[in-house]
């Protein structure tokens, strides 16, 4: 590893990308090894989490076990992304006290990482670690939120929509919206989805198909199957936004072979193309 000298930054980059990009990862994950050896705390996490997941082995010892104490020794040295880890660790005790003492440790986490307070909210909106608690929830995601995480505008948007928390259970649709627009801005393709559908349904807005197919654009732009469904759907049929057929067509097919020509998205796909295939023969003969 000479090459690389004293500079822990280059071995953690080659690493990632002959992680991600080459067949054999021995070379990553020796150089991982190194950068971790040299007190690069995010390389030792990283480390720690290939081990634990008995991605590397070590001869003559638990790899996994291994990996943990390596994650549990950088969470007691404030390391934020191992106190998320341990923390998610501890909230599958049975041991109340033990999954309260992750949350604690959760909640330290979060003062360095947005990432402990997406889990935090989802902790208290859907999880049996703590009861359920849709206000503690949405105060977590809104943090989570405005520190980068666009899937908790998504998030907010739902539990907005399906009045979670409320009383009555009365949706806010304009809310969610607000919420899944903002998630569309900051890059959530289920968040473009959503406000497509409720510009498309006039939910909590003005019915408005030309923003709608806007929404829908960006999230088929993203290979989003159900959304490629959909604008298939929108152009062949014709009844919210002027018909076209080519359009539709292409948008189906590459629905099916991101959903999967075999699965729901390439069955309503079928569908769809079956239903309205005299319009194809009609094209035909007066071309």
């Amino acid at each position: 590893m000479s090459e690389f000298g004293n500079n822990i930054n280059d071995m953690c980059t080659v690493s990632r990308l002959l992680g991600k990009y080459s067949p054999d990862k021995a070379m990553a994950f020796a150089l991982l090894k190194v950068a971790a050896e040299c007190g690069d705390h995010d390389a030792a996490f990283n480390y720690g989490i290939q081990l634990s997941r008995g991605k590397i082995m070590i001869p003559g010892h638990n790899s996994i076990k291994a990996g943990i104490v390596i994650i549990k020794t950088l969470s007691k040295l404030g390391h934020p992304m191992s106190q998320v880890t341990i923390a998610e660790i501890m909230f599958t005790s049975k041991d109340l006290n033990e999954r309260t003492r992750g949350i604690e440790m959760m909640k330290k986490a979060a003062d360095d990482t947005p990432v402990a307070c997406f889990k935090l909210g989802e902790v208290y909106r859907k999880t049996n670690v703590v009861p359920r608690d849709i206000s503690m929830a949405k105060m977590w995601h809104i943090k989570s939120a405005k520190r980068g995480i666009a899937a908790s505008y998504f998030t907010l948007g739902v539990i907005l929509s399906t009045g979670e928390g409320v009383i009555d259970k009365t949706p806010d649709f304009a809310g969610a919206l607000k919420m899944f627009e903002l998630g569309a801005a900051a890059g959530n393709v289920e968040s473009m989805y959503n406000a497509g559908m409720y510009y498309l349904e006039g939910k909590g807005v003005k019915k408005n198909a030309e923003m709608a197919v806007e929404y829908l654009v960006l999230a088929a732009s993203q290979k989003f199957p159900i959304a490629l469904l959909t604008l298939g759907k929108l152009f062949i049929e014709g009844a919210e936004v002027n018909r076209d057929l080519k359009r539709g067509r292409n948008y189906l097919a590459i629905a099916k072979e991101c959903g999967g020509a075999d699965g729901f998205i390439g069955k309503q796909a079928d569908m769809v193309l079956d239903k309205y295939k005299h319009l194809e023969q009609t094209q035909c003969i007066i071309m």
